[in-house]
């Protein structure tokens, strides 16, 4: 399905969950942690069940990303309580980064008001992701073709930490009058000073853009013009190295960085520092979403 025809079925699957006020509720019913039944947990390994919740997860997102401007805000505790339910799964990457696709939605479709309770949570599971990220690049390089992670899974964990960029992403992007929030907190993600030598604590974006470098080596000055810091388009990860435009954008923001090596300057990467208005931040960001729930990527 591509882009065209998936903002059709938006269009009508908003019109089927506005006139039946029961199926909503039948939604969040699905996604739990717990089985509905004996008989389905004998006829359901926990890869199947996982499976099924990622899809669930996927659902109650796109349902969301069809409604109106807090049209949900009412359900968001139950909303908030299916997706702790689930972050709560050790190991099941599919999964987790489902709930990222939700809170990414929920963030263009939710007042900030509404979402003061949804931060803790969000920001929390961010920061574990990212502290993941960080321990896979301290590894030894591994040249086995086109993953690097040594799981069988590798490509769900890849997927995950994608999932989290782009929500991150999605924090940067918005102004931040949008999200009073997580300006509290954007500190630990972006640093909006030149970083010295001395500092006691390093941004967790300065940190791995430093660890991309270390491991794969820096851009060239090609790469930097060509290639897109914004992971807008961005459907699947193949590797950690075509994260260090995303994460080399955001370790350089700050003004005296920008100024002192204009050669570190990346193709998108203002787009990153909360510069768009809401409406052109939430055309590009529902783009994003777009892409992801594309099935078959088309322009």
């Amino acid at each position: 399905m591509d882009v065209p025809s998936l903002k059709y079925w938006l269009v009508v699957i908003d019109h089927l969950m506005t006139h039946d006020k029961s199926s909503f509720k039948e939604l969040l019913a699905r996604i739990s942690t717990t089985q509905n039944s004996t008989l389905t947990s004998l006829i359901t390994s926990k890869d199947q069940e996982y499976e099924m919740r990622s899809n669930s997860l996927k659902r109650l997102a796109f349902v969301l990303l069809s409604s109106e401007m807090d049209q949900y805000h009412t359900q968001l505790p139950e909303i908030q309580e299916r997706l702790t339910e689930n972050l709560r799964l050790y190991q099941v990457p599919h999964v987790h980064a489902q709930v990222f696709l939700c809170y990414r939605v929920l963030l263009l479709r939710l007042s900030p008001q509404y979402l003061v309770s949804m931060w803790p949570s969000m920001v929390t599971e961010l920061v574990q992701v990212l502290l993941q990220v960080e321990q896979e690049l301290t590894g030894p390089v591994v040249n086995t073709g086109e993953h690097e992670l040594k799981c069988a899974r590798d490509d769900q964990w890849l997927q995950l930490y994608l999932s989290a960029c782009k929500l991150l992403e999605t924090l940067c992007t918005l102004p931040s009058g949008r999200l009073p929030q997580f300006q509290m907190c954007h500190w630990a993600f972006v640093t909006s000073t030149s970083a010295t030598n001395s500092d006691a604590f390093v941004p967790h974006c300065s940190r791995i853009c430093q660890l991309l470098r270390t491991k794969y080596g820096k851009l060239s000055m090609n790469d930097r013009k060509t290639t897109s810091s914004s992971l807008v388009t961005v459907k699947h990860l193949s590797t950690f190295a075509e994260l260090r435009p995303f994460f080399g954008a955001l370790a350089t923001q700050s003004k005296r960085s920008q100024q002192n090596q204009a050669d570190e300057r990346f193709v998108d990467a203002e787009l990153l520092t909360g510069v768009l208005d809401f409406a052109s931040a939430k055309r590009r960001l529902e783009h994003s979403l777009h892409v992801d729930f594309c099935e078959n990527w088309q322009l």
